[in-house]
Formats: C-alpha cells, structure tokens, sequence
C-alpha cells in the first residue's frame, strides 16, 4: 500500500504528470502492478482500492439508544397543563 501512496503523492506533486502520456510514461517506471497501474490511468478509486490487499476495511454503526420510559410524551404533557390550568381557574 506504502508505494501506491508514494505513487499517488508524486503524482499529486508533479506538474509535469498532467497528461495522460505523461502519467503512462510514470506509472511504467514505479513498482505498483499492471492492475493498480490501470485502476490509477482509469481514475477509478474503487478498482485501486480493490488491488491493495492490506486495505483495511472499515465499518461504521451509529448508535440506537432506547426511548425514555420515564419521560412524559408532549400530549400527555399538554393534557396535565390543561387540567392544571382548569383546576386553578375553577379554585378562585
């Protein structure tokens, strides 16, 4: 993986690697594969990702946390404020 990195930082760095030629020309003289040499001429991130083996895969999960028993639902709440407020008026 370190040298398609070292591969992909030239190239990132090199003005002259602008044309396809060029980038050919380059990809011939280092020590990535014919299939990672392809998938960087193709632009394809997918098929390069795919040729590195020691990649590795990353996962990610958000996080379901459980509904409050204890909390009061909105109507519930309305409903106590409601009768809150017709206890006090029917007191005075």
């Amino acid at each position: 993986m370190s040298k398609v990195i070292q591969v992909l930082e030239t190239m990132a760095s090199d003005a002259s690697l602008i044309n396809e030629e060029n980038i050919s020309t380059f990809l011939t003289t280092t020590e990535i594969n014919a299939e990672q040499q392809r998938a960087i001429t193709a632009k394809s991130a997918g098929q390069l990702a795919e040729t590195i083996a020691d990649l590795p895969e990353l996962m990610a999960f958000s996080q379901v946390l459980p509904a409050d028993e204890d909390a009061p639902i909105e109507d519930e709440q309305e409903d106590d404020n409601s009768a809150s407020s017709k206890l006090l008026a029917s007191s005075f």
